[in-house]
């Protein structure tokens, strides 16, 4: 078993990298490109929409009328790019070939930054139509480590990955989730993409505290955050991204909002997709909250900065 403390340990000794690239700039709080929202985004505009987030699989290499809109949704709004298939987790040495499309596609949409899942979704080359959780031990660490840097390196942008629903452990674990997750960005020198949705599934499911997850991962390294919804089933919770966003999963992003300031929030809908004016209520949420953060961290500085000042003055005085 990994003991408490291993993290802050290994930081001591010099294993984590810093980040490899600075922190990306403010984009701001936007929505998930779907089939059933690109119409009326083209027709609408809403400029309380910050930025849109896509696939590159949906639209590397492909033509016709949807491509087109999305070109034109790309000079309205920037594009935060999320990958389905990097498969950051699986043996099989990484695509060169699709990396290179992938890094040319990045750079004609002017994509400030990567992402994809922390997982395995292939195996021999076979790809499955779900997510797969890596074992939570060293062994794996290592590996993907090891891949994460290959990706970030190729690509020359920020790459962040992102934690992952699940509904069975990869085997016998040698530390929790939240630690692996941490060693994981900290020893690549990579960004996360954290899933405020995703950590409250899981907690549910697997029965855990959500907020010691966010009180162990590294928060400074998320550029981008991802809000849903869930479905509550029978014994358990399944992350369909087809339900509103309820409230224990806002009081999570809430915590996160008032820690650091998130370059890119996106608000995920994948099935179930209402009309855009009830997706832009759930934008204007985040909003709310990433203000009031905001505004939280400011008067947290301006303590700290008093604070300082006395202390100073009395020094000076002696």
């Amino acid at each position: 078993m990994i003991r408490a403390g291993f993290v802050g340990h290994l930081r001591e000794a010099g294993h984590f990298k810093a980040m490899k690239h600075p922190r990306p700039k403010q984009i701001g709080i936007g929505l998930g490109l779907r089939r059933e929202n690109i119409d009326a985004l083209l027709a609408e505009r809403p400029t309380n929409v910050d930025c849109l987030e896509i696939a590159p699989e949906n639209f590397m290499g492909t033509g016709g009328k949807n491509y087109r809109k999305f070109r034109e949704l790309a000079e309205l709004y920037p594009m935060l790019v999320h990958g389905l298939t990097l498969s950051v987790g699986s043996l099989k040495p990484l695509d060169r070939g699709f990396l290179k499309k992938l890094k040319l596609f990045l750079k004609e949409i002017r994509a400030p930054w990567m992402t994809d899942h922390l997982c395995y979704a292939s195996v021999q080359g076979k790809q499955f139509h779900d997510l797969l959780p890596l074992p939570l031990t060293q062994e794996a660490l290592r590996h993907v480590v090891k891949r994460i840097r290959q990706v970030q390196d190729f690509l020359e942008l920020p790459f962040a990955v992102e934690n992952v629903s699940y509904y069975a452990p990869a085997g016998a674990g040698e530390m929790p989730e939240w630690e692996f997750l941490s060693e994981v960005v900290e020893r690549a020198g990579s960004s996360l993409l954290f899933d405020v949705n995703n950590v409250y599934v899981n907690s549910v499911n697997h029965r855990f505290d959500p907020m010691e997850y966010l009180r162990h991962v590294p928060l400074n390294r998320v550029i981008h955050v991802h809000i849903a919804g869930h479905t509550p089933m029978k014994d358990f919770l399944l992350d369909t991204h087809g339900a509103e966003i309820i409230h224990p999963v806002w009081k999570l992003f809430e915590y996160v909002a008032k820690q650091i300031e998130i370059p890119g929030v996106i608000i995920e809908r994948d099935h179930n997709v209402p009309a855009l004016a009830e997706q832009v209520k759930e934008v204007e949420i985040a909003r709310r909250i990433v203000r009031q953060g905001q505004a939280l961290a400011a008067a947290r500085r301006k303590v700290s900065t008093k604070k300082h000042d006395a202390k100073e003055k009395r020094v000076m005085a002696q």
